[in-house]
């Protein structure tokens, strides 16, 4: 576990735990509630104090539509441009608070939700970042941001250790070494038997960084047992009174509860938990509510999209913000409204179908003799290279039979085969690279091969698939196209006829 420096304190294996008091809205729309916080936060012992910088608009956008209603949890009923509207800290406050901040002689960081956010921030002279979980997806942001130069906390709620890696690989793309990841359970208040402390622990080993826990639950005995397993960051929301009205009072620690963590330490172990990576049960809900990219300006079918009509937002509904330079630029297929979220279907090229070639042998070697591929094939064995080179240069010369490579971003991800079966009927199957799956691809890659068929071969009237039973992400994909299953007597069909 690496070590960070954060003004004169280090960060890291050994030393004392960096206690982070959480502000968010607790200040209920009061400047000198929120230095009140500040010094409160101060004399119960925390090194320093974290608030958030942002303002509805530039989190999400004012919307009234399904996607952005908040239909359960502790906001429920709210409109999520309304919620920002109530918590939000007034940025004309900031430098302010920093300055109180200052001056009683305690640490002052924010966490920025957009890219002005962090303009302003650097400009009132903050030290270090904080990333919140919900935008841990905002790839663009986290690198915006660690280009700064910063240290970065990166809180991992709802996250699969795909998007984790995804993230910390954005913040040292940009040379950023000074890094920390926080566990923490996206649900306001979470519970302890969610709260699966394991996960820290193993970041820590796999990232080679400093670790904490980003705490939402009631009481201190999570955060005293994450101590215990060597967190050395806490955040904890802290209020001054939970009557006092705001979005956050309800998962908020009181003055007095800071002295009760120690009290705790005895119930350590029913907060362990184990390894578990991605949304525990009661995240699923809430991970619509991570950023994604929305129409924010209608647009008319053959509008190129663009940074003024599309925009990398809550909620997540549309597509992954690593797909946002890949759209710019590219046409709509469809019209679009405001406040719709964006899906591949109506992105031109969003993937490409292309012959494959002789010099594709071996990646699609590569990709054939996959241990996941192996698994879900009819046969499990592994493929020898004289064998799969006899059966490529094969089907290149085949008149029955056509393969082609799958492209994003000019990037092979995958491959797609067509087997006439008849004069109107023809199989397919397709493969997709290890370090891109779970990503959607798979499902695109047949709607283009869909398209391709019907544009090329316009005999073909009906394609069908063979899947082994068990391979539930393939079963999946053709049920979410439409595709009508059959029970053969070791594999399932999937039939669906093309549309003209």
């Amino acid at each position: 576990m690496g070590q960070v420096r954060i003004k004169d304190r280090v960060i890291g294996e050994g030393q004392p735990a960096y206690i982070v008091a959480e502000m968010s809205g607790n200040h209920a729309g009061s400047l000198e509630r929120a230095k009140e916080i500040i010094r409160v936060a101060k004399e119960c012992g925390a090194d320093c104090v974290k608030i958030q910088t942002y303002t509805p608009d530039t989190i999400t956008i004012d919307c009234d539509n399904e996607y952005f209603q908040i239909e359960d949890g502790t906001w429920k009923g709210e409109n999520l441009y309304q919620l920002y509207g109530k918590a939000y800290t007034p940025w004309e406050w900031q430098k302010e608070l920093k300055e109180e901040a200052d001056r009683v002689g305690i640490d002052f960081f924010s966490a920025p939700f957009d890219k002005t956010a962090v303009d302003f921030l650097e400009e009132i002279g903050m030290e270090f970042y904080k990333i919140a979980s919900f935008e841990l997806v905002d790839l663009p942001l986290i690198r915006y941001t660690a280009a700064k130069g910063k240290p970065m906390i990166l809180s991992t709620g709802m996250s699969s250790l795909a998007e984790i890696e995804e993230a910390v690989a954005a913040v040292r793309s940009t040379g950023n070494q000074n890094l920390i990841l926080l566990r923490c359970a996206s649900a306001y208040p979470a519970i302890t038997d969610e709260m699966n402390l394991a996960v820290m622990a193993d970041m820590g080993e796999r990232f080679g960084v400093p670790v904490g826990l980003s705490d939402h639950s009631a009481g201190s005995l999570a955060a005293v047992t994450a101590v215990a397993m060597g967190a050395c960051v806490i955040e904890k929301h802290l209020c001054l009174g939970k009557e006092i009205e705001n979005p956050d009072a309800s998962f908020s620690m009181e003055p007095a509860e800071f002295a009760a963590m120690v009290r705790d330490v005895r119930q350590a172990q029913k907060a362990i938990g184990v390894v578990h990576y991605g949304a525990t049960k009661q995240e699923k809900e809430n991970r619509i509510f991570r950023k994604s990219i929305f129409v924010v300006r209608d647009i008319p079918r053959g509008e190129v999209f663009s940074e003024e009509n599309i925009r990398v937002i809550r909620p997540g509904y549309g597509l992954h913000s690593r797909e946002y330079d890949n759209v710019l630029g590219k046409k709509s297929l469809v019209d679009l409204k405001r406040g719709t979220p964006l899906k591949a279907e109506a992105v031109e090229r969003y993937l490409e179908l292309v012959p494959a070639e002789a010099e594709h042998a071996s990646l699609l070697y590569a990709w054939a003799n996959d241990a996941t591929t192996r698994q879900q094939s009819f046969s499990t064995e592994a493929i020898p290279w004289k064998v799969h080179e006899n059966w490529y240069f094969n089907s290149l010369e085949r008149r029955d039979r056509k393969l082609y490579i799958c492209r994003h971003e000019q990037e092979p991800i995958g491959m797609f085969r067509l087997d006439f079966i008849s004069g109107t009927d023809a199989e397919i199957s397709y493969s997709i690279d290890k370090t891109v799956r779970h990503r959607g691809y798979g499902r695109e890659m047949i709607r283009e091969g869909e398209r391709l068929t019907a544009e090329a071969f316009p005999d073909i009237r009906v394609l069908c698939a063979k899947v082994k039973p068990g391979n539930e992400a393939s079963c999946r994909i053709f049920e979410e196209l439409g595709y009508e299953k059959e029970e053969a007597d070791s594999y399932l069909v999937y039939r669906k006829g093309l549309k003209r």
